[in-house]
């Protein structure tokens, strides 16, 4: 499979959490550390960035066109029409070493997303929260060092989770009504591969990016067997997700790395299988 380079922004350092908004064939993507969204429209190759104060761990498409951005110091809406940002809750005001990482709505419509300590060495100082159209924050799972990759089964019965430092992806039961989950299980557990971000094709299946091991690969969501491996020009490849107008193009992220003459970029491949549409935030 071919991968190429769709974007290479200069200064980037974290590439992450891409996002396709099929409202406006729209691609989002954050760079953590510099506190940045970028946008960009392959119809006519267009892109514009937002820049806050603060870093930006991921940021969620909502029903009314805003986003929910969880950043350095909690939940926001921000309106891009006039650039206003409007604070939420920061369930970790008393961990300021801390901050958001990756995050996804669920097919219903509530925004999960997890905390990490911003600098090592990473103890289990993190947690996963969920925050719904009511804004109440609550704290789903606790003790994580790298809260990160989220996906959803299209039945929606099924929650897929990874803890980058634990090596691990779990999985959950789902029940889609409440936002509970139960039954924990590992589902992959990895010996030195470090599990980042991953989004869920349309055959259930899921693709997993590999931070420092420039690939992404797609396991069986009922088996856990390896089903393919996409080969990243980019040691730090970190999150994927399905994009175009016919959901069938896998947008890879990545971060930079000294000597990495290709960290940072932002890639495209087509693997062969479409995507879902993202789940849109409830206000």
């Amino acid at each position: 499979m071919k991968v190429d380079i769709i974007q290479h922004i200069e200064g980037t350092k974290l590439g992450e959490g891409p996002v396709w908004d099929y409202r406006s064939n729209l691609l989002r993507w954050v760079d953590i550390p510099n506190g940045l969204i970028h946008n960009y429209k392959p119809k006519d190759k267009s892109s514009w960035t937002f820049k806050f104060d603060q870093m930006v761990g991921a940021a969620a498409p909502c029903d009314n066109g805003d986003l929910l951005l969880a950043m350095q110091h909690g939940f926001a809406f921000y309106n891009p029409k006039n650039n206003q940002l409007t604070p939420i809750s920061d369930p970790e005001s008393d961990l300021p070493l801390n901050r958001f990482n990756d995050g996804k709505c669920d097919p219903a419509g509530r925004f999960w997303a997890g905390t990490m300590a911003m600098n090592p060495p990473r103890t289990e100082v993190g947690s996963l929260y969920r925050i719904g159209s009511d804004l109440v924050v609550k704290k789903i799972v606790p003790n994580a060092i790298v809260s990160n990759g989220l996906a959803w089964t299209k039945a929606a019965d099924r929650l897929f989770y990874i803890d980058t430092r634990h090596f691990k992806m779990w999985s959950f039961d789902y029940n889609n009504t409440t936002g509970e989950i139960s039954n924990r299980q590992i589902f992959k557990a990895f010996e030195s591969d470090l599990p980042d971000g991953m989004t869920i094709d349309e055959n259930d299946n899921l693709w997993v990016a590999f931070y420092l091991g420039g690939k992404v690969v797609c396991f069986d969501s009922k088996t856990g067997e390896k089903l393919a491996q996409i080969d990243v020009p980019a040691q730090c490849t970190t999150c994927c997700t399905f994009g175009g107008e016919d959901l069938d193009t896998l947008y890879i992220t990545s971060g930079a790395k000294e000597g990495d003459t290709n960290g940072g970029a932002l890639f495209a491949v087509k693997p062969g299988v479409k995507g879902r549409r993202v789940d849109l935030f409830r206000v």
